[in-house]
């Protein structure tokens, strides 16, 4: 499993012009499944992510995770490109996994 996270002011997501979620400060993931990936593999990957220290406290130090930042959300986007592999003439996605076992742990 990869995930790239990225602190947004307002983040949001639509398919075929239909916005399927949206959300105000906090953070955008970007996930990718792979085929070996199992439940606990996501259940720690989401405890790593929500336990990050990457949001500013009183002081202006990055020292709030997502649980104790107060009002933050997440935005979580299943992305399989992050699973290319770069090859000399063609890009390779064989270590993603299905479409539905990606819909299953994000």
């Amino acid at each position: 499993m990869r995930a790239v996270l990225q602190r947004v002011s307002r983040a949001s997501v639509a398919v075929e012009a239909r916005v399927k979620g949206e959300i105000g400060p906090g953070l955008l993931v970007l996930v990718a499944v792979g085929r070996e990936d199992s439940a606990a593999t996501a259940a720690s990957m989401a405890d790593k992510i929500v336990n990050l220290r990457i949001f500013n406290d009183e002081q202006g130090k990055m020292n709030r995770s997502l649980l104790d930042s107060g009002g933050r959300d997440s935005c979580r986007v299943a992305i399989h490109t992050l699973w290319r592999r770069a090859r000399a003439e063609a890009a390779e996605f064989s270590a993603g996994c299905s479409a539905r076992a990606r819909e299953d742990a994000v």
